[in-house]
């Protein structure tokens, strides 16, 4: 049976998963068969993954997620695990493949179980975009892209861009690429692209790497994004050192365990005298950020700077006047 980009990809992941968490003692083709017996992604009920497929899956994984599965002797057996140097545990790629693949594999199975498990509803999975996105990564693939954005009259654009890499962000996936037309970097949501398809073409991956270190100071995908909140990109919206203000044990606690922005830093913690702790952050306050701030409503309050204050009262205002008296 010939198996589709989807299911392949399930397949990586399922193996990744299943090696993952065998841990320094990795996993032997063996093991790992007689767990395959029972996945219920072996369609075709094989015994076995065959030598050259296992071999593929394993190429695969490492060119398409950058985690290396490297072979090993533990306790006399000749095993596959996950190489120490990737630092798995600490990988945020990892830990959204493995998470998705274990709600996708419950959900599967039906049942009570898979009633159990409340989902919410994401209006953006990628679609059929995401794949050919991410191979066309993979292979340095020229893409033409039809997107339309959100701003009241705006028209569709057929764009040949370079893809650079793929961003999930509240419930939503971006892509980060080359637009050959703009001569710049563009942002795409990919529930706003319409159609989205390989050119036959082919770009020199070192010469994207080259535009965005030169033009945009960025050395990795993720340095784009640093100084910003989400995907708000706005180079008219200075870089800014905010202090926030918040207030409640509860809120607090949230603020901590789940920082704003990775440039977050505690200035003041509460006692039983200032019953509210403040937060310093290095970023570019967008309206993404202001949003997220004004959603604390009176639990979060912005000290500083002086600007940025009078533009969240203005806000706040306008959000007032809308009410009336």
């Amino acid at each position: 049976m010939k198996t589709n980009t989807s299911s392949l990809i399930a397949r990586y992941i399922w193996l990744l998963n299943n090696i993952a968490e065998a841990g320094e003692r990795g996993l032997s083709r063996s093991e790992i068969n007689r767990r395959w017996e029972s996945c219920i992604y072996n369609e075709d009920h094989e015994s076995e993954i065959p030598r050259k497929t296992f071999y593929n899956y394993k190429c695969e994984i490492e060119n398409m997620f950058g985690l290396r599965l490297e072979s090993c002797y533990v306790d006399g057996r000749f095993c596959y695990r996950v190489s120490r140097e990737d630092s798995l545990q600490s990988s945020q790629v990892k830990q959204l493949l493995l998470n998705s693949l274990s709600i996708n594999e419950a959900v599967s199975r039906g049942g009570e179980f898979a009633e159990r498990i409340l989902l919410e509803d994401i209006p953006s999975s990628g679609g059929a975009a995401l794949p050919a996105i991410m191979q066309a990564i993979r292979s340095s693939q020229v893409l033409c892209v039809e997107h339309k954005g959100f701003k009241p009259g705006a028209r569709t654009r057929v764009s040949r861009v370079y893809p650079y890499c793929v961003k999930l962000r509240e419930q939503r996936w971006y892509m980060l690429a080359y637009s050959v037309e703009a001569d710049d970097s563009r942002v795409y949501g990919l529930d706003r692209i319409a159609a989205c398809a390989p050119t036959g073409e082919n770009f020199d991956p070192r010469a994207l790497k080259e535009f965005f270190l030169k033009r945009k100071k960025v050395s990795v995908p993720e340095d784009y994004f640093r100084d910003y909140y989400g995907v708000i990109i706005d180079d008219s919206v200075p870089l800014m050192n905010v202090r926030v203000r918040v207030f409640g044990e509860q809120f607090i606690n949230y603020f901590r365990s789940l920082p704003l922005h990775g440039s977050q830093v505690e200035l003041r913690s509460a006692d039983g005298q200032t019953p509210y702790c403040d937060f310093a952050y290095r970023i570019h306050p967008t309206a993404d950020f202001t949003s997220k701030l004004l959603s604390y409503g009176a639990s979060v309050k912005v000290l500083s700077p002086a600007k940025y204050v009078k533009e969240i009262a203005a806000t706040v205002l306008g959000s007032a006047a809308n009410y009336g008296e």
